[in-house]
């Protein structure tokens, strides 16, 4: 914590309001990769310690600024602030089932896409830290509610993020592993973004079915030319991958780095 010593601030002006947040410069720096350039660089912010994010919901910052200082996803309130039941009714959906019970400390009683945005943020202030965090949220609102992305996500994602993007993979295991493949579901697949719908199928295809004994379906791959997904963390039963290693999500350094978080996460189950 040692940005506490450092009493340079950073002003944030945040929507088309310039809503403001006063941030530890150093702070903002050591976490994000876009403030580290914005701030330090040679540009008019580096001067001013003014950065402005025009098109971001205050809300949605609000939340990472949060995350900053406690290093955990919540919606923090002060006395003048918006609850969290009005800070989502503004970026609430028309589809949306809101929780009768939104909790500011617990992501699973959030509305999925309230996440999905709050990924891509991080992903535009390249905020690595946070982005893992935000997958494991949404692995345990998916454990818990087993309630799968709209479409309206999808489309989010399928926008605002690259192919190789942590967040995508997991939207299309969702697709394959979550969603319904039958005729009564077609208006649904429809809707899906047309890359990550023939991605999920095609991934549905290398399923192991329950079914079919692991040799025959080892000859139907081979005979098909289908190869298995390398990065599969399971290839010998019918398990969504978000079940058997959420890090197959998340963007490690190397393999001791992935295995610190494997074992914080695993203690963290058992509690």
């Amino acid at each position: 914590m040692k940005f506490l010593f450092d009493a340079k601030m950073a002003t944030v002006l945040v929507g088309p309001e310039e809503t403001k947040f006063v941030i530890h410069q150093a702070l903002l720096c050591d976490k994000s990769k876009y403030f580290a350039k914005a701030l330090t660089g040679s540009f008019e912010e580096g001067t001013t310690g003014i950065v402005r994010l025009e098109d971001v919901s205050p809300v949605l910052f609000k939340i990472v600024v949060s995350w900053l200082y406690w290093g955990k996803i919540a919606y923090s309130v002060s006395d003048d602030d918006l609850s969290i039941d009005q800070g989502f009714k503004k970026l609430k959906r028309e589809d949306d089932k809101f929780s009768e019970n939104l909790n500011a400390d617990d992501t699973s009683t959030w509305p999925i896409h309230i996440l999905v945005r709050l990924y891509i943020l991080a992903d535009r202030l390249d905020i690595k830290d946070l982005r893992n965090d935000i997958i494991d949220a949404l692995v345990t609102s998916a454990e818990k509610s087993g309630i799968g992305l709209r479409v309206y996500s999808y489309k989010l994602i399928d926008s605002d993020t690259t192919a190789e993007s942590p967040l995508r993979k997991f939207a299309v295991d969702r697709l394959a592993y979550g969603a319904r493949h039958n005729m009564e579901h077609r208006g649904f697949w429809r809707d899906i973004p047309q890359d990550m719908a023939v991605t999920a199928l095609l991934l549905s295809c290398r399923r192991v079915p329950h079914t079919l004994c692991n040799s025959c379906y080892q000859k139907g791959l081979a005979h098909n030319g289908i190869k298995l997904a390398a990065d599969h963390p399971c290839k010998n039963e019918d398990k969504k991958p978000l079940m058997v290693n959420a890090c197959v999500y998340h963007e490690h350094a190397d393999d001791e780095e992935t295995k610190l978080c494997q074992v914080s996460r695993d203690k963290t189950v058992k509690k």
